[in-house]
């Protein structure tokens, strides 16, 4: 089943293991987090969570699927057309939501930037927590600048191994985990 289409209680009992503890300690401290992974690995589940701790810790998260913005938009038109289902899929109150953005297929970006111009030029400046099927670091470092990237493997284990470089003392910029 696709994250998006998972209830808010299934959400509730999804267990990540570390993972999910890594990137929301960074989002809490105020980073990007930009997850990476293959369909499946379970990175709109692990956004939809993170966008539920988030709220619980007096965050404000907007949900942004890119498939569903139409030509143009901008965060009052998504809002507008999908505020319904923002609010199933986190249960916030989208009017509200903004201090931090949950942008869910954002591979999307490479391939039809023109579309989702206006959107982008409105989340920009706002705290990003991402999922991509596939990530061109350079770009995402010049649309919402530097983060921390986690790697989602296809495979989940019980209990997921964290491998980060050496350059992760590096605070303040890119660092990359991958998830095992």
């Amino acid at each position: 089943m696709r994250g998006e289409d998972l209830r808010l209680e299934d959400i509730e009992r999804l267990d990540f293991g570390e993972d999910i503890k890594i990137a929301l300690s960074r989002a809490l401290a105020g980073a990007n987090v930009y997850m990476v992974g293959p369909p499946g690995s379970g990175k709109t589940s692990m956004l939809r969570k993170m966008g539920v701790y988030m709220h619980r810790l007096g965050r404000e998260p907007l949900y942004v699927k890119l498939e569903w913005v139409k030509y143009g938009w901008g965060v009052r038109d998504y809002v507008k057309h999908y505020g319904y289902k923002i609010k199933e899929i986190l249960g916030t109150d989208p009017l509200a939501a903004g201090d931090v953005v949950l942008l869910d297929d954002a591979e999307l970006l490479w391939s039809y930037a023109s579309v989702y111009r206006n959107i982008v030029g409105e989340i920009r400046g706002r705290q990003i927590i991402a999922a991509f099927r596939e990530i061109d670091v350079d770009t995402v470092n010049i649309l919402f600048g530097d983060g921390f990237i986690i790697h989602l493997q296809g495979r989940r284990t019980p209990r997921p191994l964290a491998k980060a470089p050496l350059g992760l003392g590096f605070l303040g910029k890119t660092s990359e985990i991958v998830v095992l």
